[in-house]
């Protein structure tokens, strides 16, 4: 057998360059794409790339949150259509954004009854715990509710 006669891989049709492109991505480590959900600890980036004044725009984060500022927009948008439009507008876009507005109210109501259930129950813990805290923090409670 010759030097060159050794056994040489049947192509068949298949591109070299993309064979090995393939092999390349199942052996590398990390992925060429990585795709991260947007708000699950509320971090976001802003940088030169999707700002033309970071650090304005950090400035205005920093004291009011993307979702604050969307809030009140909602709000003040949701007055404007009740006003103009009533409560069931004849637009459908109107309509969907006003179910949209009354959704995002219920997820907010529901979050701060969440909020008061868990807050009792470290009452019931502190009761049983530490009778100076309770009652430092009852009293606190009793003339914040009194106002």
């Amino acid at each position: 057998m010759a030097l060159n006669d050794s056994a040489r891989f049947a192509w068949n049709g298949i591109d070299p360059v993309e064979w090995l492109r393939t092999w390349q991505t199942v052996w590398r480590g990390a992925p060429t794409n990585l795709v991260q959900p947007i708000l699950p600890g509320w971090t976001f980036n802003i940088n030169s790339t999707n700002s033309s004044s970071p650090q304005t725009e950090m400035d205005v984060v920093a004291r009011h949150s993307y979702g604050r500022q969307i809030g009140r927009i909602s709000e003040a948008l949701e007055s404007i259509i009740v006003e103009q439009h009533g409560q069931t507008p004849a637009d459908t876009r109107l309509s969907r954004f006003l179910a949209m507005k009354r959704d995002i109210d219920q997820v907010k109501r529901e979050a701060a009854a969440a909020r008061v259930e868990q807050l009792t129950k470290d009452l019931a813990l502190l009761r049983a715990d530490d009778d100076e805290s309770y009652a430092r923090l009852r009293e606190a409670l009793l003339a914040a509710l009194a106002e």
